[in-house]
C-alpha cells in the first residue's frame, strides 16, 4: 500500500499537478536546452534514463546542460555529486517549453542564497507587463522581468537583421551589479520565428587566419520571455547577467538560433557598450 501511495505522488509531482514547477521537479525538452549552476565543480552525474542528455560545461565546471533526447511521458530523475560533498537529485520530467532554463541550486527555499556569491531566481515564460516605471526594489522576479520587458526603448545602435528579421537591443543597463539585457524581434518575414536557446560569449573582436578566437562563454541568470514571434508582430526578451566586464579587443556576442531552421543571427556589443553601461 505505501508503494502505491509513494508511486501515485511521484507522477502527482512530475506531472506538474502539485504544482507548476515543484522545488525538486526538473522539465526539460528536446528543444531547449536547460542549464544547472552549483556551489562547486562537478565531479559525478548520474541520469536515471537514457532519454535525457546532460553534460558538464566545459570551462564552466560548475555547470551542467540538460536536455531530452525524445518526448517522454515518464518520470525520471537525475543525481549530481559537487566536489564538497554536496548531492543534488532532482525529479525529472519532460516539458515542450520549460518555464525555468537556468537553474540556480545556490538559492535557498524562499530566496535566500547559499554562500556569498549573488545569484537570482530564474525568470518564467510570459507575456509583457503594462508600461510602468521601473520600481527601486526590483528583483529577478518574473513579474519585475515582466516590468523590464516593458520599458520603452533607449538604445537604437545596437542591433542586426537578415531573414525578414530584426533584433535589436533596446535596454542594457545595471541594477544592483546585475546586466539587464532587452532585446526585441521583430518578424516581417511569413514565417513563425522560433527561437532555440541563445549562446552568449566575450570573444576576441579580430578574428584570425583560424577563424574567430573563443574566449569565454557566458551564462544569463535569468530568462524572460523566449519562445515563437510570429509574422509581422514583435516579441521582446530578457537575459540577466553578472557584472561583465571587457578589456580592449574584447567584445559581447550573443548567437541566436533558429529552432529546426537556419536563421541564425549574431549580435555584438563593444567594450563601450558593455563597460559604460548606464546604472539603475
Amino acid at each position: 500500500m505505501k508503494r502505491l501511495l509513494l508511486l501515485f505522488l511521484t507522477g502527482w509531482v512530475c506531472s506538474g499537478i502539485g504544482h507548476a514547477q515543484a522545488q525538486d521537479t526538473l522539465f526539460i525538452s528536446t528543444s531547449q536546452t536547460v542549464h544547472l549552476r552549483f556551489s562547486s565543480e562537478l565531479k559525478y552525474v548520474n541520469l536515471g534514463n537514457k532519454a535525457i542528455i546532460a553534460k558538464i560545461v566545459d570551462g564552466s565546471k560548475d555547470f551542467v546542460a540538460v536536455k531530452a533526447r525524445e518526448p517522454f511521458d515518464f518520470c525520471t530523475s537525475m543525481s549530481c555529486l559537487e566536489s564538497t560533498g554536496a548531492m543534488h537529485t532532482f525529479l525529472v520530467a519532460y516539458r515542450e517549453h520549460p518555464s525555468r532554463l537556468d537553474v540556480d541550486t545556490r538559492i535557498l527555499p524562499g530566496g535566500a542564497h547559499k554562500g556569498t556569491s549573488p545569484s537570482a531566481r530564474m525568470g518564467t515564460d510570459g507575456p509583457a507587463g503594462d508600461v510602468r516605471p521601473l520600481s527601486d526594489t526590483l528583483s529577478l522576479s518574473p513579474s519585475s522581468l515582466a516590468e523590464v520587458a516593458a520599458l520603452p526603448q533607449e538604445l537604437y545602435h545596437i542591433g542586426v537583421s537578415g531573414y525578414g528579421l530584426q533584433l535589436l537591443c533596446e535596454n542594457l543597463f545595471y541594477k544592483d551589479d546585475v546586466l539587464y539585457l532587452v532585446v526585441s524581434v521583430q518578424n516581417s518575414s511569413a514565417v513563425s520565428y522560433e527561437m532555440s536557446t541563445p549562446r552568449f560569449a566575450v570573444e576576441n573582436s579580430r578574428r584570425t587566419k583560424r577563424g574567430l578566437q573563443y574566449e569565454k562563454a557566458v551564462f544569463p541568470r535569468a530568462v524572460f520571455g523566449l519562445g515563437s514571434v510570429a509574422p509581422s508582430t514583435v516579441g521582446r526578451l530578457v537575459f540577466t547577467f553578472d557584472k561583465i566586464a571587457l578589456v580592449k579587443g574584447q567584445v559581447f556576442r550573443v548567437y541566436f538560433y533558429e529552432k529546426g531552421g537556419a536563421r541564425n543571427l549574431v549580435m555584438t556589443m563593444n567594450m563601450n557598450d558593455i563597460n559604460k553601461t548606464r546604472r539603475q
